[in-house]
């Protein structure tokens, strides 16, 4: 009787999944085209959408984001007189086609389900070809990321080539940042406080060096990682550089990322979110924190950025502190007990960072700038968990632009030794 209870059992699961039906919620009531983003650059008009877990599992009935896969929805209009084609893989070139996905997901003993599912999935891709005066719309299955995705749309005809880019916020991501916003964010940190413009080179290079050297605690009574860098740009260059370049934002920290990032440091593995430390310039802890992570969460890039009290031009500065984790180490400096271990070369991770704005075509213009102060390999200094570094003492100055610019558009300069050119 016991064999034939679980028999009985197991047939009726094998019943009730067999009549999974395939019921996809009508795409105008998800309510995702709500939040879509508008541009339009050449007479092409682009509307971007990436949907959150909840939208992505009420639209195609699926739990997508357990699977990493995340939708983005568009919607492209052609206002020129050729024929246009759209390319998926500049949002992400390892995207997955319709029918794939539905494999992916496909459901144990419903045939006829996942045969629907097929089609819908096929019949909602977004099309390549768009003919002129055409508007179409569909979806682009992605990769999953969180917090914040940048979205390039590329299409293309025989007379030109149209790039419009999004910075996408995804919702459901606790980050560790505040989005830079070029008004509201001077006075939520530097209320009723003059924001000096600087206007001419030597402007520059005087605020540079007299910057703080290196980071400090909370109350500021210990030193620690030099800022060896600083930003120039606007949010609608920053993101985009960092974003191209394969920067994550990181999760602010909470019992459950605290309890995610220990499982990954001890078992292993990638989290690319992982949220990181706070560092102090200015009084306060950063205003912005990315990292790239490589094979093991204890090996990574992060930096950190500051808003500071002036613009160049009109344009945000941001002063920042990058390093490389190279391993990880028991300490009694952290409250968790453990730390990652950085590249004592600082100024090898300070160059990395102006690759990665190079190869993204974000770099406009390049200096350097003393402000750190030597520190010699023989005799360096140690960061807040002891961790030595050493400098030329250095720090980079880089302007950065929306607009495509390739290495030789760079401008380059050197305001180290006596200030000139």
């Amino acid at each position: 009787m016991r064999h034939l209870r679980i028999f009985l059992f197991a047939a009726a699961m094998v019943f009730v999944a067999g009549c999974r039906t395939f019921s996809p919620t009508p795409m105008d009531q998800v309510g995702f085209m709500e939040r879509a983003e508008i541009r339009t650059e050449e007479d092409v008009t682009v509307r971007v959408v990436v949907l959150t877990a909840d939208e992505a599992k009420a639209a195609f009935d699926c739990k997508l984001y357990k699977k990493k896969i995340q939708p983005v929805w568009l919607e492209i209009t052609n206002g020129t007189d050729d024929e246009m084609l759209f390319l998926p893989r500049s949002i992400d070139p390892d995207y997955f086609s319709p029918l794939e996905v539905a494999q992916k997901t496909s459901w144990r003993w419903s045939k006829k389900a996942n045969h629907e599912k097929k089609w819908f999935y096929y019949l909602n891709q977004m099309p390549f070809a768009i003919l002129p005066g055409e508007t179409v719309s569909g979806f682009v299955f992605t990769n999953r990321q969180k917090g914040v995705r940048w979205v390039l749309v590329e299409v293309f005809s025989e007379h030109k080539a149209v790039h419009v880019e999004f910075i996408h916020e995804v919702p459901g991501f606790k980050a560790d940042f505040h989005k830079l916003e070029d008004g509201d964010f001077y006075e939520t940190f530097f209320p009723g406080q003059e924001i000096v413009d600087l206007t001419s080179p030597e402007e520059v290079k005087k605020w540079v060096e007299e910057q703080p050297a290196t980071v400090t605690n909370a109350d500021g009574s210990k030193t620690g990682d030099p800022l060896n860098f600083v930003i120039i740009a606007d949010s609608e260059a920053l993101w985009p550089a960092l974003l191209r370049s394969g920067w994550d934002p990181t999760a602010a920290m909470s019992a459950g990322t605290a309890m995610k990032t220990g499982f990954f440091g001890i078992f292993g593995g990638a989290y690319r979110y992982s949220p990181i430390s706070h560092l102090y310039v200015y009084g306060r802890a950063q205003d912005i924190a990315f990292q790239k992570v490589r094979s093991s969460i204890n090996y990574r890039n992060h930096l950190r950025l500051w808003l500071a009290p002036v613009t160049v031009n009109g344009l945000p500065v941001l002063i920042g502190q990058i390093s490389r984790d190279i391993g990880s180490r028991f300490t009694t400096k952290s409250k968790t007990l453990t730390t990652h271990r950085i590249d004592p070369n600082v100024d090898d991770t300070r160059a990395s960072l102006a690759q990665d704005f190079i190869y993204a075509q974000a770099l406009s213009a390049y200096a350097r700038v003393g402000g750190v102060g030597f520190v010699s390999p023989e005799e360096p200094r140690g960061n807040l968990t002891g961790d030595p570094w050493f400098t030329d003492g250095n720090r980079a100055v880089m302007l950065l632009t929306s607009e495509p610019t390739s290495v030789t558009e760079i401008d380059w300069f050197d305001w180290t030794d006596d200030g000139t050119d």
